[in-house]
């Protein structure tokens, strides 16, 4: 796998800095002061020349801290992590609190730092989330909305003012000799998802996506992050008040379901174990000194009873911070007897998580697929005891791991190492799911099959666009190579000629140029002579072409004038015409007017003129008499 880029130098620097100032940003932030200069240095010209690529930061606002992840994708399900943060609430600061968004707001922009612009998502608690498994028949993808919409509305009804409807096909099978896709349809509250939204969009850092934990684990699995061996394997998350089993088969979340058994439940019941046994001396449990309610030694008289059991140290052991801080081993140290007294307690606690664990594997294996889960992961935020993980594994006869986002490939996750204790490696899994997010492969409320229709339909037509424009530049290169070879070809014919142009000699002299002067006269004068001889018939023809039935002839002359011979003077003729306009009266004058234009547009006549025109008779009708004179050219 070839070297992942790593943050600037000029960015860790800022870190380093910052670092003093800033509450618990992390090992990441601390590992990079160990990494050599050289090291860095190339770090930042790598960076340098990966401008294009994507950076996704995810958050997972926990009880009471905020988990941070920086990812750097490279490529398809290629990534590199850049940083991590835990950072806990300040005094009275709440998700609910006015403060919270200048909070997130101080410690966002410290964590994404002074680089490229970063998309954020983000997660919503997935008690209130309805998802559905649901198989479907195959349909044109148009229809494929509406069938999920109303299989989903059958089997979970919502009211779509309230809810945000969202879907993602998982896969396409043959069931029973018909087609079908495997759908997870899935409702989430508005306003949640509103309030969510408004909470980033009042820090400064608008949200990219918002989704749920089942679907970070989701990301973990798809991209190839966190990997298995085999194809079923479930998540069981161990929250404060409830718990959370998602049952994930070929990378695909297939199944989420909400336990009410936690935390909560396993230190209630240990609690009231303490408190019945507290006022019987006899039962009582001796505890090391630093598990008393007070650090004063046992007392020394018979009726003062045995020490008491701390409640508070009691949860620290089981649920707390202390069995977890120290460094990860190979062996986990065997249990003392007061932990295994405490274990007794919440033991009919844990038992009932397992049992609505194997039931939910059952509801798996009858009604979805028919297939077993192979191997189930177990998270939590709140770093339960080792004795609990190894219980739910022996019980449900599972090969278990602790979700661990850190075991990756040492070259995959650059020069960022995770945090030293399992739990809070484990606990980092939701914050690296969401930054390991996109809508190609994560459902998002923020971006649901609405908008992705949208967004389909805007590269469709992008894609129709770029061919277009492919065609029509593929017809001004081939236009542009054929005008090319139509100028070669015209040059090469130009060459041609200039050479045989070179190679024709002509000799030319006074004899051969009076020669074709003479021929010259003779062929002009050939045509006057033709053109003397049916003159009169060209004329008469003309003028009976363009003479209208209305007008009729009574004499024709040509009167030739000037002697071009003796005198030099210009030969002049005219035409005369005689004769008469019928019809009425009162068009007579515009017919003879319209006459003789039509004369003058010919190429033979010009000047037109009337000598005289008067009113008289002819045969019983009143016509119109008229002397007209026009040049002959």
């Amino acid at each position: 796998m070839a070297k992942r880029n790593e943050i600037s130098s000029t960015e860790k620097l800022l870190e380093l800095i910052r670092s003093n100032s800033r509450p618990e940003m992390g090992a990441a932030s601390a590992q990079h002061s160990k990494v050599p200069l050289v090291k860095r240095l190339r770090s930042g010209l790598q960076n340098a020349v990966s401008i294009k690529k994507s950076i996704t930061i995810g958050v997972d606002i926990g009880y009471n801290e905020i988990k941070l992840v920086k990812m750097m994708s490279l490529g398809h399900n290629r990534f590199e992590l850049l940083d991590y943060a835990h950072i806990p609430f300040e005094p009275g600061v709440k998700p609910d609190h006015p403060d919270f968004s200048k909070f997130l707001k101080q410690h966002l922009s410290r964590f994404r730092g002074s680089g490229k612009k970063a998309t954020i998502w983000g997660n919503i608690s997935s008690a209130r989330v309805e998802m559905r498994y649901l198989k479907i028949p195959k349909v044109p993808a148009k229809q494929i909305p509406n069938v999920v919409y109303w299989s989903h509305k059958k089997v979970a009804p919502y009211n779509e003012a309230e809810a945000v409807f969202d879907y993602e096909i998982l896969r396409e099978r043959v069931e029973d000799g018909a087609p079908k896709y495997d759908v997870v349809s899935l409702t989430a509250p508005q306003v949640e998802i509103e309030h969510f939204k408004g909470l980033f969009a009042k820090s400064g850092f608008p949200l990219s996506g918002i989704s749920i934990v089942p679907f970070a684990f989701q990301n973990l699995f798809r991209t190839g992050w966190i990997q298995t061996d085999v194809k079923t394997v479930s998540s069981l998350y161990i929250g404060r008040d409830w718990s959370r089993i998602d049952i994930f088969s070929g990378g695909n979340l297939v199944l989420s379901r909400g336990i009410k058994a936690g935390i909560k439940t396993m230190n209630e019941a240990m609690r009231g174990e303490i408190i019945e046994r507290e006022p019987e001396e006899d039962e009582g449990i001796e505890m090391p000194a630093e598990f008393l309610e007070t650090p004063t030694a046992a007392p020394q008289t018979a009726d003062a009873g045995r020490p008491k059991i701390d409640t508070e140290k009691a949860q620290e052991i089981f649920f707390g911070l202390v069995h977890d801080a120290s460094p990860r081993a190979d062996t986990e140290p065997a249990l003392g007897p007061e932990e295994e007294e405490i274990f007794k307690m919440i033991l009919p606690a844990l038992e009932r998580l397992v049992q609505q664990v194997e039931r939910t594997f059952e509801h798996y294996a009858a009604n979805i697929e028919n297939e077993r889960v192979e191997k189930i992961f177990i998270s939590s935020g709140i770093r339960p005891h080792r004795r609990i993980v190894d219980y739910i594994g022996d019980e449900l006869g599972l090969p278990r791991e602790t979700f661990d986002p850190f075991t990756t490939d040492a070259q995959f996750l650059g020069n960022v190492s995770g945090p030293a204790s399992d739990a809070e490696r484990g606990s980092y899994a939701p914050a690296m799911g969401m930054a390991l997010s996109d809508n190609a492969h994560t459902p998002n409320f923020l971006h649901t099959f609405k908008e992705k229709a949208k967004a389909a339909r805007g590269r469709l037509l992008n894609k129709v666009f770029m061919i277009c424009l492919l065609v029509v530049m593929s017809c001004c290169v081939g236009f542009y190579l054929w005008q090319g070879s139509v100028i070669d070809n015209k040059r090469i014919d130009v060459s041609r000629l200039k050479s045989r142009l070179k190679t024709y000699k002509t000799r030319v002299d006074q004899k051969l140029i009076l020669n074709l002067v003479e021929k010259t006269r003779q062929r002009n004068e050939e045509f006057r002579e033709f053109s003397r001889k049916y003159m009169g018939l060209v004329v008469l023809t003309e003028i009976s072409n363009r003479t209208p039935s209305n007008v009729r002839l009574t004499s024709i002359s040509v009167q030739v004038s000037g002697n071009p011979i003796n005198s030099g003077e210009t030969l002049q003729k005219n035409l005369k015409l005689e004769g008469i306009i019928l019809g009425d009266r009162l068009t007579m004058e515009s017919s003879l007017a319209s006459y003789l234009l039509k004369l003058s547009d010919s190429p033979l006549f010009d000047k037109p003129a009337i000598n005289k025109k008067e009113m008289g008779f002819f045969y019983d009708k009143e016509v119109l008499k008229f002397d007209a004179q026009l040049n002959l050219l």
